[in-house]
């Protein structure tokens, strides 16, 4: 066994890691598990692996590290091989068998594979020790292992000779606070058969006389710093009426039940319920109806065994109670609710080479919890302090930052105690006694003011370390700022409602201390109308309004902006800001070079996390105590504390900032780091830390601050003036280029005018030509109706007339001549309608004189065209003719001396015209230029209007309206 043994320690010499080695232990297997921290499934999974594996173990040796930075590792047994390593932080839950069980020597823990929630796979591991009592020591290693502080465990690989079992090392004592959590309800028989719960208030349980009752106690382990303490069973229950009662005054009540579950959110939960008959002679003093002005008491207390307790442990509660008659109507109406209360017991760990016992050191209790008044879920095993803190985490509960998941804190969380002890009372009712005597700061005053100014006095503390005190003439012009109108209104308004959401005080609309906080906001927004309202502004009013009345908080608040310095960070456009930003990042430089490296290489700068904590003291994030603390020591030090409180939470929190990235570093300090200071505990160790970081060169580097500002400011002037002269030259170029719009556009203008003109006169004309056309029309249709009137009275003759002449032999000789007169009428007809194939004729005629104009205004369109072009040519030609070289202009005038030799065809026009014997001008620069698409019928034309010249058009727009006319 000695041999092996040192086998193995040479193997492990391989990891740096202080670690406990257990030999005889087998390796059962591993199963998938859906709800890796429920100690049933677990338990479950390791009776089936123990009853399958009796015999096809696998003979291991198990590695288990002393602090939660460790491996687990696992060797074979006989060739001293690493078979698997599981990290403790992904170790989810650890659990041993049950006692008396065949799984008492079998311990599991569930393990996470994969990277994220989503894709992680749970296994539980299961292990058989071949000394069941050696589980009790693997336990707890494991329970070392997960707690946070690594503890050196130099001693932890000893000898094979000072081995006992398969053990090869005892842990050294330690002092361990285990947080137990009782809630108390009490039933009462309703008649049924059954019972109901009683209702409590303020002034505790409604009970009634003679009615049986039961007591139902809930007790669960909520501390999770150390091995799972197991409640095997309970001595009893008692009661006795009063508190502070003796033992022997208390009366054993008749138990009914226990019953413990095990699940992954309660653990270790223990019910108990017992029958108490409160008409026996020993309760008589609880049987009685409680008069109006008595308050009542009564004590109900818990004996229980706990494992590896060697005596019985006692939790005691004390509550009020109000007795009344059978027949109490109003008793029904209160609210039923329950009493919880959480005790902490302190325990010494006596280790033996058998197995592990504790020794009670005290019992304490916090008092009776109000859940509704809670705005946290707090782990209060942080209160007391334990010996080995030594960092940040040692005090936070190992769950308590990520209770609320992504989510930051609401600005106002926490609840602060104004509990003191008598000698911190007393220290300080010294101080202020003679601090008023003397009207001199006591030299005391600095050491009591950074371990925290009792709650109870922190409002009149404050005010003396401002020094506001009886200031009237404040206080009063703080009465006449509120009733004036403030441009700032609305602002306030919206930030109200978002200032302290957490916080009873401030949580109702239009309550009192949104009220105050809006009254006290809009008087500094009058008071300074240089910065006004600033956004974070309101939460340091809101810290001043927990302590003080509006107008004693009004004055603090003047004397933190003007005289603190607060208020030249906002003024300057944020210049003194800016300043503080680069001081903080020259300190971290300094004092955190690695953690100002790991930022600088991600991108992260001081402004993007900093800026808030500048601007509003920290009261926008962080807990409520941690808040008041900070304005206890930056009302006694100034502007100083901001950089120290900073540092020191850069100091206690960079081992996990170096592992984070860009996103992940913002996103820590904005969520994580606010919830690691919700205990009191950490507060103050926080502010001791802060206090004692050394500030040297805060000068120094406000100098350099103002040097890197001037050259920035030199630097920016020549850029200014350089900029100016190139503004200069562009603004010539753009007057250069207005200037030759300016003469398109008058040109552009008047050409329009002339358009509109022909335009115009067109219309005109088209309007006549209608006028005359209706008329010839409507003479038309009355004549037309008169040929046919006299038409239809000629055939009407002509039928009279045969008729007679058929009738009358003698008549026939008449026929020759009535039948000349009839072809003449016939004629007369065919002439009518020779008379309206004139009128078509003319009508095709118009339609083609309109085509003709169209076509010759289009043609004029093109040469206006034609003509701009040749303008632009021209300007073109002008502007770039002072460039040209001497003998380019030689040549162009060369060429434009023989072009004047050449001649050019003339436009003909018709002789028929009587206005148009000469070429026409119709535009001043536009020569004759001849059109193709005028029509050649010109005799049309002159035969339409004899002695008219066409009326001209000057754009496609008139041809358009023209064509539309026609």
């Amino acid at each position: 066994m000695k041999t092996f043994i040192m086998e193995i320690l040479v193997k492990v010499s391989d990891i740096d890691q202080d670690c406990t080695i257990f030999s005889g232990v087998t390796y059962l297997g591993a199963a998938t598990i859906n709800a890796p921290k429920s100690e049933a499934e677990i338990q479950r999974n390791m009776a089936i692996l123990n009853e399958q594996s009796v015999d096809l173990g696998i003979k291991v040796a198990v590695s288990v590290p002393s602090s939660s930075q460790g491996i687990v590792v696992l060797y074979d047994a006989n060739s001293n091989s690493v078979i698997s390593r599981y990290e403790i932080h992904r170790i989810l839950f650890y659990a041993r068998g049950p006692a008396h069980s065949q799984e008492q020597g079998c311990f599991a823990f569930t393990w996470s594979h994969g990277e994220t929630q989503e894709s992680a796979i749970f296994q539980c591991h299961v292990f058989r020790c071949d000394i069941a009592e050696a589980v009790t020591r693997v336990s707890a290693c494991f329970a070392k292992a997960f707690q946070r502080v690594s503890r050196s465990m130099s001693s932890s690989v000893t000898s094979a000779a000072d081995m006992t079992g398969s053990i090869t090392t005892l842990p050294e004592a330690r002092t361990l606070m285990y947080v137990f959590e009782v809630n108390l309800e009490i039933k009462e028989d309703d008649g049924k058969g059954g019972f109901c719960a009683v209702g409590k208030d303020k002034h505790g349980f409604k009970l009634k006389t003679n009615s049986v009752k039961q007591l139902c106690l809930t007790i669960k382990q909520v501390s999770d710093n150390g091995p799972q303490l197991l409640i095997e069973r309970c001595f009893g229950v008692l009661v006795a009426a009063g508190r502070h009662v003796r033992h022997s005054d208390m009366q054993l009540l008749e138990m009914r039940d226990k019953t413990t579950t095990n699940t992954s959110l309660d653990k270790n939960n223990t019910q108990i319920c017992a029958t108490w008959d409160p008409t026996e002679a020993n309760f008589e003093a609880l049987n009685v109806e409680t008069p109006k002005d008595i308050k009542q008491y009564m004590t109900i207390a818990v004996d229980l065994v706990i494992r590896g307790i060697q005596e019985p442990v006692r939790f005691q509660i004390e509550t009020k109670v109000r007795l009344y008659g059978q027949n109490e109507r109003n008793f029904w109406y209160f609210q039923k609710k329950n009493l919880t209360q959480q005790f902490f017991l302190n325990l010494k760990e006596v280790p033996s080479a058998e197995d592990v016992y504790y020794d009670v050191l005290s019992m304490e209790t916090s008092g009776e919890l109000d859940r509704n008044l809670l705005n946290l879920n707090l782990n209060l095993t942080s209160l007391i302090q334990s010996p080995s803190i030594n960092s940040i985490d040692t005090i936070t509960p190992k769950e308590e930052y990520f209770s609320d998941g992504d989510e930051p804190l609401l600005s106002g969380t926490g609840l602060v105690s104004k509990d003191c002890s008598e000698d911190v009372l007393d220290n300080w009712a010294e101080v202020l006694n003679q601090w008023k005597t003397t009207n001199k700061r006591p030299k005391q005053l600095t050491s009591l003011v950074k371990m925290g100014i009792p709650e109870a006095l922190r409002g009149e503390v404050w005010q003396r370390l401002a020094g506001i005190e009886e200031n009237m003439e404040m206080m009063d012009n703080y009465r006449v700022l509120i009733t004036k109108e403030s441009n700032c209104e609305n602002v306030i308004l919206s930030d109200i409602a978002r200032t302290f959401p957490a916080h009873d005080f401030f949580k109702e609309v239009g309550g009192l201390g949104q009220d105050s906080l809006y009254r006290v906001s809009k008087a500094y927004a009058g008071y300074d109308s240089e910065v006004g309202y600033c956004q974070g502004l309101s939460f340091l009013a809101a810290t001043l309004l927990l302590h003080m009345p509006e107008e004693q908080a009004f004055c603090v608040l003047l004397k933190l902006m003007y005289e603190y310095g607060l208020r030249d960070l906002y003024k300057d456009g944020f210049d003194n800001l800016y300043l503080r930003l680069y001081q903080l990042n020259r300190l971290m430089e300094e004092q955190l070079p690695s953690l100002s490296q790991h930022f600088a290489e991600h991108s992260v700068e001081t402004h993007m996390f900093a800026s808030q904590w500048f601007l509003t003291l920290f009261t926008a994030r962080f807990p409520l105590y941690f808040v008041f603390h900070i304005i206890d020591v930056f009302l006694l030090q100034g502007i100083d504390t901001i950089f120290q409180i900073a540092l020191a939470l850069l100091m206690l929190c960079k081992k996990d900032l170096l592992q984070l990235d860009f996103e992940g570093i913002l996103k820590y300090i904005r969520v994580s780091l606010p919830k690691k200071c919700r205990t009191e505990e950490s507060a103050r160790q926080l502010i001791k830390l802060a206090c004692n970081i050394k500030l040297k060169k805060l000068r120094k580097y406000e100098s350099d601050f103002n040097d890197l500002k001037d050259n920035w400011e030199i630097i920016n002037l020549d850029s200014e003036q350089a900029n100016n002269v190139e503004e200069a030259n562009e603004m010539e170029q753009i007057k250069t280029v207005m200037t030759n719009q300016e003469e398109e556009i008058k040109l552009l203008r008047d050409e329009i005018d002339q358009l509109k003109g022909m335009l115009k006169r067109e219309i005109n004309q088209a309007e006549n030509d209608k006028k005359t056309n209706l008329t010839i029309i409507q003479d038309y249709e009355v004549c037309k109706s008169q040929m046919d009137t006299k038409l239809q009275a000629v055939k009407k003759e002509l039928e009279i007339l045969k008729m007679k002449i058929h009738s009358c032999d003698k008549c026939s000789k008449h026929i020759e001549p009535l039948d000349k007169k009839i072809e003449y009428i016939m004629a007369s007809g065919d002439q009518i309608t020779h008379d309206d194939k004139a009128r078509d004729r003319i009508r095709e005629l118009e339609l083609e004189l309109a085509e003709t104009k169209l076509a010759r205004v289009e043609a004029e369109c093109r040469n206006q065209d034609l003509t701009h072009q040749l303008r632009a040519a021209e300007l073109d030609l002008t502007t770039t003719k002072n460039s040209w070289p001497p003998w380019l202009s030689k040549t162009l005038t060369s060429i434009k001396e023989a072009a004047k030799q050449k001649e050019f065809p003339s436009f003909n026009y018709p002789t028929n015209y009587p206005n148009l014997s000469q070429n026409p001008s119709f535009v001043s620069h536009v020569g004759p230029v001849k059109r193709d698409s005028l029509p050649s019928d010109h005799t049309t034309i002159s035969k339409e209007r004899p002695g008219e010249s066409p009326p001209l058009l000057k754009d496609s727009q008139s041809c358009s309206s023209l064509k539309s006319h026609n």
